[in-house]
């Protein structure tokens, strides 16, 4: 190691030197390239609730016109038909182009609102009765297919932010590596382990590392579906498939991933990604995921999507080195909030290292910082017993290391401790 490093200063300068991080513009960055960073459009329309949109038009003009109009929005589904007929399905949103002649016009409205379903209108010289109908039946906007422009996108953010109030949705937290085997799904499989353990509510972890995924045989599970399967079944996902596909252990449930999938998996169905963290978001209580791989196109939307990123880091200097370089590529590049990131370290040791805590903090430039106790045998005896921590003797010193982090980073309720009075009249 470095003996003679002994203070920040000295072992800072050495990382930021190397990295050339005192010039953020610099393409010489080690592990990434300017060329090949993902930039951030901040042209595209981002709604903050996933909407599965059918819109109902027969003139072609104006569908393509949509097409191209809503291709720009993301967290958007969109399908296209001719006619209503049974096509309400899996849609929470419905955007209905009808004209004054439209003798279905009346009848699809109804039975829209029959099914409980936002709509919209997109109209141009529509008489009385059918405005009426439309508002009788709590239309959202009424719009002008020559209007869509801005109009639409501020009823799909209206419509978006109605369902998201009336939706309870799960944080989502990434675990992700700052550097390869830092141990990142060790760490996962802890959290949503006793985070399972301490609360009642239903936990789910999703691991998405599509190469070397292991938290299946970490949780000594039996997989036989798999993430790859649900992002190519996604279209018929409703809540009751997406409880079942999941691997499930009391309130702990977990969406597996089959090693050495990626290389033979659509990159097109992979960047469904997000959309079905979304659908898990929808029917859990909490839902974690393991990056452990760290960065990858497919991957970053489900960054977007996180309420916090935990970074798991290991006290030397590669190790932070490149740590470094993923929170710049985080924040400068994705434009990811600072605020959002936590850093774990692993396998931490107060004695063997003359990098500090606070150390890592000022290299870092995060303050919000958790440790893990370096026991490197107690967690392989963990993940060899098909339970990472709980089934093993002596795991109390990692366990409430682990639930200090849950207790301080997650919104998941835990049952309340008994004080004295409520022993004494439980008693009676």
């Amino acid at each position: 190691m470095y003996p003679d490093i002994i203070k920040i200063t000295k072992w800072q300068s050495i990382i930021d030197k190397e990295l050339q991080m005192n010039n953020p513009n610099s393409n010489n960055i080690i592990g990434f390239s300017e060329n090949h960073s993902i930039p951030v459009d901040l042209d595209t329309q981002t709604l903050p609730f996933p909407l599965n949109c059918l819109v109902v038009c027969q003139n072609s003009t104006i569908r393509q016109e949509l097409s191209t109009r809503l291709a720009a929005v993301t967290n958007l589904k969109v399908d296209y038909y001719t006619t209503l007929d049974n096509n309400l399905k899996n849609h929470n949103l419905v955007i209905l182009v009808v004209d004054n002649n439209d003798p279905n016009a009346k009848h699809d409205i109804e039975m829209i609102a029959k099914r409980n379903i936002n709509f919209i209108l997109l109209a141009d010289n529509i008489g009385n009765e059918l405005i009426r109908t439309a508002v009788h039946y709590k239309v959202k906007d009424i719009i002008s297919p020559h209007d869509t422009e801005n109009a639409l996108v501020h009823s799909l953010l209206e419509s978006a932010n109605e369902l998201m109030q009336a939706s309870k949705i799960a944080p989502l937290y990434t675990i992700i590596n700052g550097k390869p085997g830092s141990g990142a799904s060790f760490i996962t499989s802890c959290l949503g382990e006793i985070s399972a353990n301490i609360s009642d509510e239903e936990i789910a972890i999703i691991d998405a590392d599509l190469n070397y995924g292991s938290l299946t045989d970490t949780f000594n599970f039996d997989a036989n579906y798999y993430l790859t399967d649900a992002l190519n079944e996604l279209d018929k996902l409703d809540n009751t498939a997406i409880k079942s596909m999941m691997l499930k252990r009391d309130n702990l449930s977990l969406l597996a991933s089959k090693p050495y999938t990626q290389i033979n998996t659509n990159p097109q169905t992979l960047g469904c990604l997000d959309q079905l963290a979304w659908k898990v978001k929808l029917n859990h209580d909490l839902v974690l995921v393991d990056l452990s791989r760290g960065l990858e196109s497919f991957t970053i939307p489900v960054l977007n999507l996180s309420s916090k990123i935990l970074i798991v880091v290991q006290q030397n200097i590669l190790n932070l080195r490149e740590a470094k370089v993923l929170i710049q590529q985080l924040t400068q590049h994705l434009g990811i909030n600072a605020e959002k990131l936590h850093i774990i370290v692993n396998r931490y040791s107060a004695k063997n290292s003359n990098i500090s805590l606070n150390d890592i903090k000022k290299v870092l430039g995060i303050d919000s910082l958790y440790v893990v106790s370096n026991n490197y045998q107690l967690a392989n005896a963990g993940i060899d017993s098909g339970s990472p921590l709980l089934k093993v003797a002596d795991h109390k010193v990692i366990q409430n290391e682990v639930s200090h982090i849950i207790g301080e980073l997650f919104s998941i309720a835990l049952p309340e401790k008994p004080t004295l009075l409520s022993k004494i009249f439980r008693r009676l």
